[in-house]
């Protein structure tokens, strides 16, 4: 399976990240990009609102409870990320699941981040992409019934990102 993760900006002007697992990460602007660069992914987890409810989903009540701070729908911006988000996915090929990655910038993603030279969207997509790889084996919290969204277990961040942090080579070594 391929799996894609997509940290999506409100309009085309700015930059959104994209990234195949593990680590075909880029930064695109146009939907056009961001629609060819997912070509027959299986998942794609989206950082964006796949739903609309104002102001808070049944989803963000619950992480807002485990103590995270989502941005509300109410939000002009959100409305409009969840306008695009919802326009891109419904021409996207795949498996569409929704995320959230705040509470998943742990230190070693930083760490890959850097080495990988990755800026905080390619560095979101990964982790989105690692959430839809996440998801396809079981290893995912899910908060939210009516409009869910996954995020991957910090065990299987730890091992994915730790696995890859020990493969690279060393500092100053091509």
């Amino acid at each position: 399976m391929r799996f894609g993760g997509l940290d999506l900006s409100a309009r085309e002007k700015n930059p959104s990240g994209v990234c195949i697992y593990p680590d075909q990460c880029k930064t695109l602007f146009d939907d056009e990009d961001i629609l060819n660069f997912f070509y027959d992914i299986d998942i794609v987890a989206v950082d964006a609102p796949l739903s609309l409810e104002i102001p808070w989903r049944d989803s963000e009540r619950e992480l807002i409870r485990k103590g995270f701070r989502p941005l509300p729908l109410s939000m002009e911006s959100m409305k409009e990320l969840h306008e695009r988000a919802k326009r891109l996915s419904e021409r996207l090929s795949g498996r569409i699941i929704e995320t959230f990655v705040a509470p998943m910038r742990i230190p070693l993603v930083e760490v890959l981040a850097k080495r990988k030279g990755w800026n905080k969207h390619e560095r979101d997509a990964f982790l989105c992409s690692l959430t839809a790889k996440a998801y396809e084996e079981g290893r995912v919290l899910v908060f939210g019934k009516k409009h869910p969204i996954y995020i991957a277990e910090r065990s299987f961040l730890e091992e994915e990102i730790g696995r890859m942090v020990q493969n690279l080579p060393p500092f100053g070594k091509p």
